[in-house]
């Protein structure tokens, strides 16, 4: 099948004070009409600005394409004048931005964003009917209202299928996706891998996925290519790639995904950080990190090599034979992990409820509510970890705010250490926010750019009298980011400096600054790469065992709860469905809403023989998430559960007790007293 985009010897030049940057050094790749392509990669090597450079979007003047070609048909993208790239953009290349927060026009709503992509020729409604469309199709739920909404009132993961439904609808010839998935939960993700494959079989679309997901690739790829400081190291089809990866950085990759059968021990990650790529390289760009490199690694340059498709840039394979038996990797040695048991509750929540009104009218009249949260009741223990899963917009990140008292509960009760924090007023409960703190989603966001790193973590300190000395602060700063595997030279940088992987361990050296005893992590490692995530996991599993520190883990990767939480705690639409022991959960989920999300979870664990992966969507619930706005009668989820009975459309289901640290509500269990 011809190619529709043929990318042949794309270099890609940033020049900055520091020396010219080689972003991209070579890539060369093709993707037919129809055909999935997935670039995997740590963060920093380049997958991204390749991307940008097709749709000439590189930031001016520092970015510049110095070589190459990018075939869109007859047309080379990389020397189209702006004026006839605007013809392009949108309609023959659509492009999902991996972060919705910075892509989605504030002042804007989202129909009016959306509607810009669409002809400009039709009519108003036809417009608005398209876009609600669109809107549904992503699984934003009450799409005819948030058609009117703007992008603070959504949730960073409905901002991102706002920004997928915007790339859709002008249905592009070529869907670049950057990180599409990464702010989704699993449901949603399932969902939305569905929608795109079903239209390239409908309109023939081509797709470049960008991601850092290994599983995500192999549900949504025909061919995978592997990109490592600046350039292709590895590319193959799917049954190839995951039957038998060959470069030491690839299987790297592999090793590093968390997951049930590494429990008992840390995760392997790969030592150092990509390479700068300021520097002119004489032998392979992976050398100082991989386990079998030799001298010929640091002098030579590897050659592509090609055998039956599956391509590698390794000195490993070569000779006149061509390639060799992919060499087996050597075995991580495992490291002990100490269990943590049960203890007193640390954290207690009781009953609590967040409700948010709906204001109308000139005189601002409240006219309904949303239910965020809807009587849930949780505890965590010393040194324990907790999993809060659900999906987007369930409610998981305002129980976490509610704990902090950030948002003020409606009704409910927050003890920590047994004491009421939602009686408490401002100024008593300042001393104790010392105690609870917070990693948030977006580390680049939640840290001041205007602020070196010396003073955010000092910042802190100051605020609630710790080490009152300047020289006591600067050396507990110290102290912190030899801490979380950051060296003492991190004190005078600003944040962006630093890659996404530093910059959360900034966060966690922030939170750990003021000695707490308990961090509510918020999707702490969803936008983070493989590599990197398997270090923030390995350094809170430690900083757990020696400081017992608590965690209430808010995620929607349940590779992450099967590796860290010790409890799991599964919500819908504002309310707990079941609780437990993360073994009982995860491996006899009771709930047809838990066993539904483990479904929908994209897994290659043990199937590397590359087969054809099972659809995620099997699994997935019937129909649309209600709104919270007008949850249904009876249990919440009946409307798309597939044992729904008549009971479960009128009652709300009492806690049925399975064993003695398992709860599920549901009719299909006969009821028992417990937690309400």
């Amino acid at each position: 099948m011809p190619a529709l985009l043929k990318i042949d010897g794309l270099k890609v030049w940033f020049d900055t004070t520091g020396g010219t940057v080689r972003a991209v050094d070579g890539v060369s790749l093709d993707i037919a009409a129809g055909e999935s392509m997935a670039l995997l990669g740590e963060s920093g090597s380049g997958k991204s600005v390749a991307a940008m450079a097709l749709l000439q979007l590189l930031p001016q003047p520092a970015g510049r394409i110095v070589a190459g070609r990018a075939l869109l048909g007859e047309r080379d993208l990389l020397r189209t004048p702006e004026r006839d790239m605007r013809t392009v953009r949108g309609r023959r290349i659509a492009m999902i931005f991996q972060e919705p927060q910075t892509s989605l026009n504030p002042v804007m709503t989202l129909g009016d964003q959306i509607s810009e992509v669409l002809p400009a020729s039709w009519p108003r409604r036809r417009r608005r009917e398209r876009v609600i469309y669109w809107l549904d199709a992503v699984g934003i739920s009450d799409p005819g209202r948030r058609y009117r909404e703007y992008p603070h009132q959504l949730s960073g993961g409905m901002k991102q299928r706002a920004m997928i439904a915007m790339a859709l609808a002008g249905e592009p010839e070529l869907l670049v996706a950057d990180e599409p998935t990464t702010a989704l939960d699993v449901t949603i993700q399932a969902q939305i891998l569905d929608l795109l494959k079903e239209l390239q079989r409908r309109t023939g679309m081509a797709m470049l996925f960008i991601t850092h997901d290994l599983a995500v690739a192999y549900q949504v790829a025909d061919r995978v290519a592997v990109m490592y400081a600046g350039e292709i190291v590895e590319s193959a089809d799917r049954p190839a790639f995951f039957g038998g990866a060959r470069h030491p950085y690839t299987q790297k990759l592999f090793r590093a995904v968390p997951g049930r059968g590494k429990r008992g021990e840390m995760l392997e990650v790969i030592p150092g950080g990509v390479p700068s790529l300021t520097q002119e390289f004489r032998g392979c760009r992976f050398a100082d990190r991989c386990d079998y490199a030799w001298d010929l690694c640091r002098t030579t340059m590897p050659a592509w090599r090609v055998e039956s498709g599956h391509g590698v840039r390794c000195h490993l394979y070569g000779g006149a034979a061509g390639l060799s038996t992919p060499v087996a990797a050597p075995r991580p040695v495992a490291v002990p992990v100490r269990e943590i048991g049960p203890g007193q509750p640390l954290l207690q929540v009781r009953d609590l409820k967040v409700h948010f009104p709906i204001h109308s009218g000139i005189l601002r009249r409240v006219v309904g509510q949303v239910r965020a949260v809807d009587g849930v009741t949780l505890s965590v223990g010393t040194g324990r970890t907790l999993a809060l899963v659900g999906e987007s917009g369930c409610g998981k990140t305002t129980i976490g705010k509610a704990i902090l008292q950030l948002v003020a509960p409606t009704a409910g009760e927050v003890l920590f250490e047994d004491t009421r924090l939602d009686l408490m007023t401002p100024s008593a409960l300042r001393p104790l926010r010392r105690r609870l703190q917070v990693i948030f989603q977006d580390p680049y966001a939640s840290l001041d750019p205007r602020m070196l790193v010396s003073e955010i973590l000092e910042e802190g300190m100051h605020a609630q009298g710790i080490e009152v000395a300047t020289a006591g602060r600067h050396s507990r700063a110290r102290d912190l980011l030899e801490q979380v595997g950051l060296g003492a030279e991190a004190l005078t940088r600003y944040p962006h400096e630093f890659s996404g992987g530093q910059r959360q361990r900034l966060c966690i050296a922030r939170a750990l600054s003021v000695e707490p005893r308990l961090i509510i992590c918020d999707e702490p490692t969803s936008a983070l790469d493989v590599s990197v995530q398997a270090q923030i996991l390995n350094l809170l599993r430690r900083l757990q065992q020696e400081l017992s520190l608590s965690y209430l883990f808010i995620t929607h990767n349940l590779g992450v709860v099967e590796y860290l939480a010790h409890e799991v705690a599964v919500m819908y639409l504002g309310r707990l469905v079941e609780t437990g022991v993360v073994h009982e959960v995860l491996e006899g989920p009771r709930h047809p809403y838990t066993q539904a999300l483990l479904a929908a979870v994209p897994s290659i664990a043990g199937n590397r023989t590359g087969n054809a992966p099972v659809p995620p969507s099997a699994g997935l619930p019937r129909g649309e998430a209600p709104s919270p706005v007008n949850p249904p009668a009876g249990c919440h989820y009946h409307s798309r559960c597939p044992q729904a009975m008549a009971q479960c459309r009128t009652d709300y289901p009492a806690p049925s007790r399975i064993s003695a640290t398992h709860w599920v509500r549901c009719h299909l269990y006969p009821a028992d007293t417990g937690p309400s």
